[in-house]
């Protein structure tokens, strides 16, 4: 065996060596990579039910004080408040539960915002939905 055959093989068994070492540090990489996007989906879980918390809170909200609201004899008088009433009313029945991707959340919830803001400007009433962040389970 010449000295360059011998090269050869321990050429071919470094070769090998180094495949191995290099495949396991792209599948390193990849897993790495991979939990950094769990992480991230835990996030993304996570802030999505403090938000939709919030935003059951709020419209929680509307519910109690407009039903009480629509209960009060003044109301069912003023024809206008009768209105915003039944309209904030079956807005807020129709509200998803669910999140469904085809429906805009925040631009129905905007508009009970505002109806509501409306009602009680006709009404004369102070209540007034305060967000808070102090959300605790």
């Amino acid at each position: 065996m010449t000295s360059e055959e011998s090269g050869d093989i321990n050429d071919v068994f470094e070769d090998i060596f180094l495949t191995e070492e290099r495949i396991i540090e792209e599948h390193f990489h990849h897993g790495l990579a991979d939990g950094r996007q769990e992480r991230s989906v835990q996030e993304a879980e996570d802030y999505g039910h403090k938000k939709g918390s919030e935003i059951g809170r709020e419209i929680g909200f509307y519910h109690t004080i407009v039903t009480e609201i629509a209960s009060q004899p003044e109301t069912a008088a003023n024809e206008k408040a009768h209105t915003l009433v039944q309209e904030l009313l079956a807005a807020l029945g129709k509200y998803p539960r669910e999140n469904d991707p085809a429906v805009d959340l925040l631009h129905d919830l905007q508009r009970i915002r505002n109806t509501y803001r409306r009602l009680c400007a006709l009404l004369k009433l102070p209540y007034k939905y305060t967000q808070t962040n102090a959300l605790s389970f």
